[in-house]
């Protein structure tokens, strides 16, 4: 079997003598996140659902991953390492049909993209038939396992730990995106979740506490989520523990709060918010001249008129550079 569609058509056939495809017929599988090897596998389910009881069988396959996949998932005794590989519905599904047939299976390499008549033969009843809409069923009447689970009516068929991982993700950055101070700026659609979920995941510090440093990101993320439990804010969250004269430990001249914690200029130079607030904007814009300049030969006036725009205004700071930021 080879030369399959994507979009998880499959073929079951009837030959003659000579092994050509005398009839065939067409089904669709719906699928997550469909792909070849999958095709090839279910391919191979459906051809050995087929087969009377202790059959004798070559798969000719022009997928060597598929042969080595057997040889790793079917051709060994059981292990649980298997739960942790993607398909791995599928290839149990597979053991379970040979074991219960009792088949003797052989996969063959032929050639892909070669003079070979039934690989031939096989793509190109493959593309006719991805070309037509085919009946649709689902994937939980193929897959013969003892325990199954699902999501949004699909078979769960992938490593369930990074499944899981996967949707604590998406609700963490649910949470984050929901926070009034984005709602307060605009739509939900103004702010690209995909590319602030990747940076944040780029971040070691941001959620792993074995650096040393995990207090400078909680810090940092705080402050730009107006979230910094300042002493202002402690005096009116808990007046009777905080007394309301209190004012900054640090210069001990006026209250303690966000803005107070910019400007005081008695905070350490390597933790001064503002300090650091400017250098990362400053870093940003050189960074984004340097980009424009490897794609392009441009004139000095186009770097002043780019470096005056501004959302690079951090002094007082700007609309646009605080929604830069």
């Amino acid at each position: 079997m080879g030369g399959l569609a994507v979009n998880s058509s499959k073929e079951k056939d009837k030959t003659d003598d000579d092994g050509f495809i005398l009839d065939s017929f067409c089904i669709s599988l719906s699928s997550c996140s469909p792909s070849a090897l999958r095709s090839e596998i279910y391919a191979v389910v459906l051809g050995l659902q087929a087969l009377p009881f202790g059959s004798s069988i070559i798969i000719n396959t022009d997928c060597s991953q598929l042969i080595s996949l057997w040889t790793s998932f079917v051709d060994v005794s059981f292990s649980p390492k298997l739960l942790r590989q993607p398909n791995h519905l599928l290839w149990l599904s597979v053991r379970h049909i040979v074991k219960k047939f009792n088949l003797k299976v052989k996969l063959n390499k032929v050639p892909a993209h070669e003079n070979d008549a039934h690989n031939i033969q096989v793509d190109s009843l493959a593309k006719d038939a991805h070309s037509f809409v085919q009946p649709t069923f689902s994937p939980l009447a193929i897959y013969q396992v003892p325990c199954l689970l699902t999501f949004d009516s699909l078979p769960i068929d992938m490593n369930i730990r990074h499944f899981l991982c996967s949707i604590a993700d998406a609700r963490a950055l649910l949470s984050f995106c929901s926070m009034a101070r984005f709602t307060a700026l605009g739509s939900p659609a103004l702010f690209d979740w995909a590319g602030i979920h990747f940076c944040l995941s780029q971040i070691k510090g941001f959620a792993s506490h074995k650096n040393g440093h995990p207090e400078f990101w909680i810090f940092c993320i705080e402050l730009l989520l107006d979230m910094l439990p300042t002493l202002t804010t402690l005096q009116q969250r808990k007046p009777y523990l905080y007394s309301p004269d209190w004012l900054c430990p640090q210069c001990n001249s006026v209250p303690e709060d966000l803005n107070h914690l910019w400007t005081c200029p008695y905070i350490l130079p390597d933790l001064y918010p503002c300090l650091t607030y400017r250098s990362e904007v400053i870093k940003f814009r050189d960074a984004c001249i340097k980009s424009f300049l490897s794609l392009k030969s441009l004139d000095f006036s186009f770097q002043e008129d780019f470096s005056t725009l501004d959302c690079w205004d951090f002094e007082t700071p700007s609309s646009s550079c605080l929604w830069l930021t």
